[in-house]
């Protein structure tokens, strides 16, 4: 009898941590609530237009998003209407165990892109703002004779629920991009993932990107919209038009052909285009 004890004593300690690290990674078929409501607040306020920018919505692949993991997202390219310049954003929220993985140093590579260098961090410094780290990388796509250069920045962000007492007025969102987010985002259901994107050439430093300029008007709106995340993470049900919000969010960029790339806005004959 003695010689199965072992395995009594180890049944004991490993069924209930299994059923336990389950529960944390949401290994349970369902809705993941947390996510749904952060989605639901990621489509409803991030606005299409802002400053200088107009945002356009890209086609994204259904099967991009379930790898991605993505409860919410934006695909949506910018365009700056003095200046003609360009940011895309992909912006999506979902349970950490996905959202964590697939950086651009992977994906890019694996669509035909080479990529320039290491990727480092790079500081995004904005008044009335924590400091935020987001990680950048510069790719280049070889055709023939054609070359073709894209900069990305990309960051995390883990809403938190609120103490006793605190409001979203206390909150402050700082983008982070550790080496391993898995370590640092480990056992979250809702996990933000935001990318800048633009055009570049061979000689642009990380410091020279309109993804800079882009961000020091984009990241305040949503440090004021998002930082209510906390909030709704712990409501249990849904807003009432929850359902209308994220059936809009998936027929956004479903179609391709109903959602192409903007046209050229013709650039102002501004004292500010010229000096741009």
């Amino acid at each position: 009898m003695l010689k199965y004890l072992p395995f009594v004593v180890v049944s004991i300690i490993a069924i209930p941590l299994t059923i336990y690290q389950w529960t944390l990674l949401d290994w349970i078929w369902g809705a993941n609530t947390p996510a749904l409501q952060c989605a639901y607040l990621l489509e409803k306020e991030i606005p299409y237009e802002f400053g200088d920018w107009v945002g356009v919505d890209d086609p994204v692949d259904p099967q991009v998003l379930d790898v991605a993991g993505a409860d919410g997202y934006i695909s949506r390219t910018y365009t700056n209407k003095n200046t003609n310049q360009r940011v895309s954003i992909w912006f999506i929220v979902g349970h950490f165990r996905q959202v964590s993985r697939h950086t651009p140093n992977f994906c890019y590579r694996a669509s035909g892109f080479d990529q320039i260098g290491p990727s480092p961090t790079h500081k995004f410094e904005i008044s009335g703002l924590p400091t935020s780290k987001f990680r950048t990388a510069k790719f280049v796509m070889v055709d023939g004779s054609q070359q073709r250069y894209e900069r990305v920045f990309w960051a995390w962000w883990k809403p938190e629920k609120l103490a006793e007492g605190q409001t979203g007025e206390d909150v402050s969102i700082a983008w982070s991009a550790p080496e391993d987010p898995r370590i640092d985002f480990g056992y979250c259901r809702a996990l933000y993932k935001l990318y800048f994107t633009s055009g570049t050439t061979a000689e642009e430093s990380a410091p020279e990107s309109v993804c800079l300029e882009f961000a020091t008007e984009f990241l305040p709106i949503v440090n004021e919209r998002l930082r209510e995340s906390g909030i709704v993470m712990a409501n249990e049900q849904l807003p009432a038009d929850a359902e209308q919000v994220l059936k809009r969010m998936q027929e956004t960029n479903k179609s391709g052909a109903d959602n192409a790339e903007p046209e050229s806005i013709e650039v102002e004959e501004t004292e500010e285009a010229v000096a741009a």
